[in-house]
């Protein structure tokens, strides 16, 4: 689906599809969720997109990239979608002298705030393109900052849970390890090509844009950091967690050894007095039975004070 908005004098309108190559002269933010071929190539034909341009626009998990062509700048980046369970989505942007183009397979809370409000796009579009797309950027990098503070509460509650493991807080760890690697690999390569659009010469970022992708640059490098910290955090948690596993089942196994150790008694002397032989001593005896219980007690007190001298428990 193509959405197109324009700049027509002091307003913001939108067109259809088909009217493209008429406005295509004019200020346009083109905005294509779930992008099929046939829009592919109306935009290729509207715009002199490369093929492999194309190709990028059709296919999701395309690598961290800012590409310079004759007429466009084509960046790929990502943003972080839900709490629980984050997830990476993929965002194209085409930057020209005169448009921008924004496709992702799904509705994002950048580009929708930006449909619903005609002043503040008209505001940035009046600016020039490439505001329009640090605003968009400046919105999803944020997501990443919720995501931290959601993710450092986890790890908060992981490590009050750690002294007394659960079943589940093993996997839970997992899936935290898992989501905080893979946003640490996708901001680092965010940071790398947001410098080079921030402090190098791009010919399609302005000078007036630039001074906001640095402070975009400034978010990257803040989220990187608190990554980094982050990453430490969950492997003490998991070291934590693994070593509080460790410690019950060791108290665990201390336990059954005491309680195996205690019945050996009862074990031996019992099966002394279940064997066949006629001649047992006692077994004849009326107080027989109680004297080999007290006989089984006295050695079970027996060892529980050997025990407790050796403080083994």
């Amino acid at each position: 689906m193509l959405e197109i908005f324009y700049l027509e004098g002091q307003a913001i309108k939108k067109a259809e599809p088909q009217e493209l190559l008429k406005i295509r002269r004019k200020k346009l933010w083109i905005n294509a969720i779930a992008i099929t071929p046939e829009e592919a190539e109306l935009l290729k034909a509207a715009f002199d997109l490369h093929p492999l341009t194309i190709e990028d626009l059709q296919h999701t998990l395309t690598r961290v990239k800012a590409e310079v062509f004759p007429k466009y700048l084509f960046c790929v980046f990502y943003t972080i979608r839900r709490m629980a369970h984050p997830e990476l989505q993929e965002i194209d942007f085409i930057l020209g002298n005169n448009f921008i183009i924004t496709n992702h397979q799904q509705e994002l809370g950048s580009t929708e705030e930006l449909k619903t409000n005609s002043k503040k796009l008209f505001s940035l579009l009046s600016r020039g393109a490439d505001f329009v797309f640090y605003h968009i950027m400046d919105k999803e990098t944020d997501q990443f900052f919720s995501v931290i503070d959601y993710l450092e509460e986890e790890i908060e509650k992981i490590d009050t849970l750690t002294k007394r493991p659960q079943r589940g807080l093993s996997l839970r760890i997992i899936e935290i390890k898992r989501s905080i690697s893979d946003m640490r690999k996708t901001v680092a390569a965010h940071r790398e090509k947001i410098t080079s659009l921030a402090k190098g010469e791009r010919r399609f970022i302005s000078k007036k844009a630039r001074p906001y992708f640095r402070d975009l640059l400034d978010h990257s490098i803040r989220i990187a950091d608190e990554m980094e910290y982050y990453r430490e955090a969950i492997n003490g948690t998991s070291e934590a967690y693994r070593s509080s596993v460790s410690l019950h089942m060791s108290e665990v196994m201390k336990v059954l050894s005491v309680i195996t150790t205690l019945a050996m008694p009862i074990t031996v002397i019992s099966s002394i007095y279940g064997t066949n032989f006629k001649i047992l001593p006692g077994a004849e005896s009326t107080y027989g039975f109680w004297v080999m219980i007290i006989m089984i007690m006295l050695l079970m007190l027996g060892l529980i004070y050997f025990f407790k001298r050796r403080r083994w428990f």
